[in-house]
Parts: structure tokens; C-alpha cells; sequence
């Protein structure tokens, strides 16, 4: 063999070698990332299931593990904001989120409860750039129409916290065209619900009453009586708009009435988490609709102590409501130049009144 054919021949060989290795290379990568895909994968269920036991720090962990393995995976970063959104890590949280949609900025869900944490907040105005950028255009999907249900019903938030009855009225209602009770009945009823307040707010009573009749039809209609029992939260606002709107109109038998379910409800909100303002708020203006005036009396007072917590603990931008509503309860209990304070207060964060 000459000189020239054995260079070719050593090419040859060195090529085949070269092709051999990389289908070993490619072989042994597939034996290594399978088993920890499915290692990746059990940690992620593993967190979802904590997440859902309220095991926050544990689910946390979990998802850590899934993340240390698959750092690319854009589902364990959003459920990690999560948890830590729900362990009040709030700064953490949103930077977990950022990662989750810079891994995949298709993810409407992960961008939505990002916004809805910025309101939480106090960050308005990027909050509302979310919800804007995901209710630009009407999509055709049935699952991304409930994501943008949810949009507009964020809106819809943003702006009553401002007193602009009828921007959140609009708003509320492009979340009702685009939810559906089959595939999220919650949030439609939240939306009948919230848009029954602000009807109420805006004068409009006999509007309001049939709001809230059909956040309730839909509530009866999707869940059997022991939900109901089990989730109070989601008709105690509809009961309590529509006792505020039949009282309005003079109605008090039937006000009575909504007062009572309404307080039953708000009973066992303020059983189970005493720390939320609103609902001792919600519970004291039912219980003095029912004429219970010393229960209602504690329930203010009790409402007044928890928004001075919950104010010190929140960012000031994000207090606007809690400002309003305290007022209210203050002006309830005959503490007008507090309650005056507390409205000037709302004002001067956004409030229009």
C-alpha cells in the first residue's frame, strides 16, 4: 500500500470511528435523559401535589428538584412562583414567573398570574400592560378564551379599586362574553358577582339583583350543596350585593333575606381565614342589614384592626381599596374624622369617588 492510500485509508477509519462514537455519545445520552426526565417529572407532580396540600415550603423544594434537573422547564418555574406567591415571597415569586415566561413567552396562564400578583402589589400599570397585551385579540380556542375571561375580569378589578364604576363595568362584561360555565363556572360566577357590585355602586338596582340571581343560577347549576357548603367565598359577595340592591329599593323583606345567606357565609370566611379585612368588612354591613347592630359593631371594629394590618404589610399603591373600605367601616361605627381621613387617604392613591 502506497503512501497516499494509507493516508486515505487512516481517514477512512478515523471516520468510521468518529460515527461510531457519536452513535455511542447519542446512545448513552438518550439512557441518561430518560430516567431523568422521568425523575424531572415525578418531582414536578410531587410539587403540584404539595401545592395543592398547602405544603408551600415542601412544594417549593420539589419544584427546585425538577428545575435543578430540567432547568428549562417553563411548567416547574411557574409552579414555583406560585408557592412562593403563596408563602408571600412576593419578589421571588416574580422573578420565578419572568423565567417561566422567557422559557415560554406563549404561556398566557403563567403571564396572567404574574398580573395578578403585580396588583397585589401595588404595581398597577404593569399589571394592566398584561392584561391589555392578552385581551388584544379575540382568540378561537376555547381555552385561551377562558385565559383572556380571566383578563378582563383582572381589569375589571384594577379599575373598581379605582372607582371607575364604568370601565370595570365593561370590562366585566367582556369577561362574561368569553367565559363559559362548562369549562370555568367559578370565574364566570365571579364575574356575574363582581359586575352585580358595580352595578350596585352605580345606581343601577334592579340591574344588580339580576347579576347576582344569575352568578348564584350558575353557582346551583355547576356544584352540588356540599360545595357550596365547602366554598362559601363564591356567593357570599353575590348575596350580599343583591341584599345591598333590594334594600335599595325598599324591598327589606326579601334584603333581609340575602342578608342572612350572605352572613352565613361570611361566617365561615371569618372562621377560616380571620386575617382577611373584606370579609369581616362584608360580614359586619349583612349583619347590620339583618339589624344586628352590636354583632355588626364588633364585625367593623374587627374589619377596622385587620386593614391597619393588612396596609402595614402591602406596598401603599396597592392599598387604594383597603383605604375605601376601612372608611366605610370607620364611618359605620360613628368615627367620622378617621373615616374621613381613610377616604382622603383612597383618593390621593387613585381612587376616583
Amino acid at each position: 500500500m502506497n503512501r497516499k492510500n494509507g493516508f486515505r485509508k487512516r481517514q477512512l477509519d478515523m471516520r468510521i470511528w468518529a460515527g461510531f462514537i457519536l452513535i455511542l455519545v447519542s446512545l448513552s445520552a438518550q439512557c441518561v435523559t430518560a430516567p431523568a426526565q422521568e425523575e424531572a417529572d415525578y418531582w414536578l407532580e410531587k410539587g403540584e401535589e404539595l401545592l395543592n396540600n398547602c405544603s408551600l415550603e415542601k412544594a417549593v423544594g420539589a419544584f427546585n428538584k425538577t428545575i435543578d434537573i430540567d432547568p428549562e422547564n417553563a411548567e416547574a418555574w411557574r409552579y414555583k412562583a406560585i408557592a412562593l406567591r403563596d408563602l408571600g415571597k412576593f419578589d421571588r415569586a416574580i422573578e420565578a414567573f419572568d423565567e417561566a415566561i422567557d422559557l415560554d413567552p406563549k404561556n398566557t396562564r403563567a403571564k396572567l398570574e404574574k398580573a395578578e400578583l403585580l396588583v397585589v402589589m401595588g404595581r398597577r400599570a404593569e399589571a394592566a400592560t398584561i392584561f391589555g397585551e392578552a385581551t388584544a385579540e379575540v382568540s378561537e380556542d376555547p381555552d385561551e378564551r377562558i385565559l383572556q375571561s380571566r383578563a378582563w375580569r383582572g381589569r375589571g378589578a384594577v379599575f373598581f379599586e379605582q372607582g371607575r364604576w364604568n370601565e370595570s363595568l365593561s370590562a366585566y362584561d367582556s369577561a362574561i362574553d368569553l367565559g363559559s360555565a362548562d369549562l370555568d363556572p367559578i370565574s364566570l360566577v365571579a364575574a356575574w358577582s363582581n359586575k352585580g357590585c358595580v352595578l350596585y355602586e352605580l345606581g343601577r338596582y334592579e340591574e344588580a339583583i339580576d347579576a347576582c340571581d344569575t352568578a348564584l343560577e350558575i353557582f346551583n347549576d355547576s356544584f352540588d350543596s356540599y360545595f357550596d357548603l365547602m366554598s362559601p367565598t363564591q356567593t357570599s359577595g353575590a348575596w350580599l350585593w343583591k341584599g345591598k340592591a333590594l334594600e335599595a329599593l325598599g324591598r327589606h323583606d326579601e334584603a333581609l333575606d340575602a342578608y342572612e345567606r350572605a352572613e352565613e357565609r361570611y361566617e365561615i370566611d371569618t372562621t377560616w381565614i380571620p386575617e382577611i379585612a373584606k370579609f369581616w368588612k362584608f360580614k359586619a354591613d349583612a349583619l347590620e342589614g339583618m339589624g344586628r347592630h352590636d354583632e355588626a359593631v364588633a364585625s367593623y371594629e374587627r374589619a377596622v384592626e385587620t386593614f391597619e394590618v393588612e396596609i402595614e404589610a402591602h406596598a401603599e399603591s396597592s392599598n387604594v381599596w383597603r383605604y375605601r373600605w376601612m372608611g366605610e367601616a370607620l364611618e359605620a361605627l360613628g368615627r367620622q374624622d378617621e373615616a374621613e381621613a381613610a377616604y382622603a387617604k383612597a383618593g390621593e392613591l387613585g381612587y376616583i369617588s
